[in-house]
């Protein structure tokens, strides 16, 4: 299979750009969006495919994938965490494959690049059910790196997925939905969600940049959607980038901008999780002692300081505002589905767990088949 055959493959992704192996790296923002902002942080994020996969229809028995793979790690800190791809089979999890090391972009204390360690592409086998029929399959790439597939080889022919009617979801939000802390991309908890209900996922989500950029909103509105789902608070404490004043006009504005391609999809906003360190303490947020903390402000009185507890507030106001006319607007308060007395699952204080990732999963499933309008979308595929 030649690399421009491997376009038709590549779902979940807004552009395949040219990689320096001869192969294609999905990108989750297309160009115009990319230069739209300027930050080193964001623009790593956004080159990790979490959501993007292979997806094909095959006879085969066993396939041969040739991929490079970009890594970001910490200066002075150790070896990376091995990147994992997992394999679905007419929509099970068939099993993880792990992907030799290869290249790492070192980042400084600034979050600016730092050095570079260069390694050559990789070959992964993949197992598949023998017998000869044909299967449906999902090749997930890495939710923590960037990746750039160059080929892949097969023992019987490979032809694109039949359209179908998979319901097809896009999600926004920070980290938290990113889920750097899952060990593979299926544990991730949107994909969870995804695999359980047989959803087409495009995972618009970039660990510390849920900052309602406007660009992203136009994206989502220009993307064919079934469902839309917006998890927003959390970095706009952890960076302290807005305030009371300008989150209220952005929420509505980000929602503006959707509904100007979506008038009648469902939209839900879900709230943040529980974080005691900013529940009612305003960002930024600083490390302390390997944990997250507020950081100590030295200012007067300042009410509009976002805390945790304020985003809520003004998501759940903006929610008000607007559902006498939009009924297809839904909310969801995400201490629901982590909340304080679960914060033993926030293994640095902000970041939930593996463990933590499944219980979100598996909460906001329940909290989804709450909402009537909702329902019919839950328990695979229509």
């Amino acid at each position: 299979m030649t690399a421009i055959a491997l376009t038709e493959l590549i779902e979940g992704a807004a552009a395949l750009e040219p990689g320096e192996h001869d192969g294609w790296r999905p990108r989750r923002l297309p160009p115009w969006a990319r230069a739209q902002h300027d930050d080193t942080w964001f623009d790593l994020m956004e080159q990790a495919p979490t959501g993007v996969s292979l997806r094909f229809a095959t006879a085969a028995s066993l396939l041969r994938l040739r991929l490079h793979t970009r890594s970001v790690r910490p200066a002075g800190a150790g070896t990376v965490r091995p990147h994992k791809l997992a394999l679905v089979v007419d929509g099970a999890l068939s099993g993880h494959v792990t992907i030799p090391e290869g290249d790492v972009v070192i980042i400084g204390a600034d979050r600016a690049v730092a050095g570079r360690e260069r390694r050559d592409p990789s070959v992964v086998t993949l197992a598949l059910p023998s017998g000869g029929r044909e299967k449906q399959v999902e090749i997930m790439l890495p939710h923590d790196c960037a990746v750039e597939i160059i080929s892949l080889d097969a023992d019987a022919a490979i032809a694109p997925p039949p359209a179908g009617d998979s319901p097809l979801w896009t999600h926004y939000g920070s980290s938290i939905s990113h889920g750097l802390e899952a060990s593979a991309p299926d544990r991730t908890w949107p994909a969870r969600v995804a695999l359980a209900n047989g959803w087409r996922l495009r995972n618009l989500s970039f660990g510390g940049n849920a900052q309602l950029d406007p660009f992203v909103a136009r994206m989502i509105r220009d993307t064919p959607a079934d469902l839309i789902t917006l998890k927003v608070g959390i970095n706009l404490v952890n960076v302290d980038s807005m305030r009371a004043r300008t989150m209220l006009p952005a929420v509505h504005g980000f929602l503006d901008l959707i509904r100007d391609g979506h008038p009648d999809t469902p939209v839900v906003l879900i709230t943040a999780i529980a974080c005691p360190a900013h529940e009612h303490t305003p960002g930024p947020t600083v490390d302390r002692g390997g944990s997250a903390a507020g950081a100590e402000r030295a200012l007067e009185a300042d009410g509009g300081a976002l805390t945790l507890a304020g985003t809520r507030r003004i998501i759940e106001r903006a929610h008000a505002d607007r559902r006498p006319d939009d009924p297809h607007l839904h909310l969801v308060d995400g201490r629901t589905l982590l909340g304080e007395d679960d914060a033993g699952l926030l293994g640095d204080g902000l970041h939930p767990t593996e463990e933590g990732l499944g219980l979100i999963a598996r909460r906001f499933q329940a909290a989804v088949a709450g909402l009537p309008a909702l329902a019919g979308l839950l328990g695979g595929r229509r």
